[in-house]
């Protein structure tokens, strides 16, 4: 399912900057609750298969920070770079909310501080607001408060990966337990979203942000490995199975350039992920080409926030759109960082599993 990640961090590149030619495969909210469902299923797989034994979870927890931590960090660094650049020539850049706000009170900066650094909470800075005189105070809608409290994130795009790092912290918990579960933990979240919805909490960040909300697709996620585990168990026809990946490219690629937009589309889109999923997965888990285009899928996505700023200026030479620019600078710029940082890291991450099985 390498591929398949690959085009849906491509997505999100697209919608934060522009289309091509018209085109983008999914818009960013659905590619990324795609991803919550890809990586359910991911977490349930390799916690139930890899992460066994005494001291799994630990061995889990270290390994999914060696995999997040070390491509964000290098990004951040450049990005604050990047604004201290931008500052200091007399633009617009995080830093200037900062000096805006330059006498914070401790506790803000604090939380500044390790949201920017550790990720995890950086989706809560779409619950807040800022006074005057730095502090911060809970908003419904972060939309009409001035200055944006996300303007103060360096890697705004981060918080996406807040929300799967609190999944990373329940998911030994929930995986490995019989699917009553799962099964309830997703309707409890289905049925808080309809009951927030009902009393008015219907958009941004309710719908997207709130990690209670999100948790129904990553329990999709784990469903779908439920459902792996009963086609693995017997000889699956194979053309069948590639029938069904294949129709989960063309899901992904085409079928949002169908039909009116609508929540029964959205429905028969994550029912379709959920489903498909273990034929993907069986069918391309041997695949060196899909694995190398799945490790670029974090480092895109990541990234995309520094490429970003860098390519929307008006002096940076544009091929075809923003968009297409944007990608294509992004996508070398992810494979530098496989090649230096994440293979080596990979390795060691691997041999610390090897050891553990010994």
């Amino acid at each position: 399912m390498g591929l398949i990640r690959f085009i849906l961090a491509c997505a999100v590149v697209l919608c934060h900057t522009s289309l091509i030619l018209g085109y983008s495969p999914l818009s960013g909210d659905l590619a990324v609750q795609v991803f919550y469902i890809i990586s359910g299923f991911y977490m349930a797989l390799i916690l139930n298969e890899k992460y066994v034994g005494k001291g799994a979870n630990l061995l889990f927890y270290t390994n999914r920070a060696l995999k997040i931590y070390p491509i964000y960090w290098i990004n951040l660094i450049l990005l604050i770079l990047w604004s201290i650049l931008v500052f200091k020539l007399g633009y617009p850049s995080t830093l200037s909310f900062y000096s805006i706000a330059s006498s914070l009170p401790i506790l803000t900066a604090v939380y500044f501080i390790f949201i920017n650094i550790l990720i995890i909470g950086l989706d809560s800075i779409f619950f807040f607001g800022i006074k005057k005189n730095g502090s911060l105070f809970f908003t419904p809608d972060f939309n009409k408060t001035d200055p944006h409290v996300y303007s103060f994130a360096f890697n705004t795009i981060a918080w996406t990966v807040g929300i799967e790092l609190l999944f990373y912290l329940i998911a030994p918990f929930i995986v490995k337990k019989k699917v009553i579960y799962p099964v309830t933990i997703l309707l409890l979240s289905l049925v808080l979203r309809l009951l927030l919805a009902h009393f008015g909490y219907v958009n941004s960040p309710w719908n997207y942000m709130f990690f209670p909300n999100q948790l129904m697709f990553f329990m999709a996620g784990v469903l779908s490995y439920n459902l792996y585990k009963k086609i693995n168990a017997i000889n699956f026809n194979k053309t069948m199975l590639m029938v069904m990946h294949l129709t989960f490219l063309f899901i992904i690629l085409l079928y949002y350039q169908f039909f009116t937009e609508s929540y029964i589309k959205q429905i028969i889109l994550f029912l379709a992920v959920t489903t498909l999923i273990p034929a993907s997965f069986l069918i391309s888990k041997k695949s060196k080409f899909d694995r190398i285009m799945g490790n670029l899928s974090y480092p895109i996505y990541i990234s995309q926030s520094l490429i970003n700023k860098i390519v929307v200026i008006k002096k940076f030479p544009k091929i075809i759109s923003v968009g297409f620019t944007a990608l294509i600078v992004v996508i070398a710029f992810s494979i530098i960082l496989d090649l230096l940082v994440t293979n080596p890291i990979e390795k060691y991450r691997q041999n610390r599993i090897k050891k553990s099985s010994i």
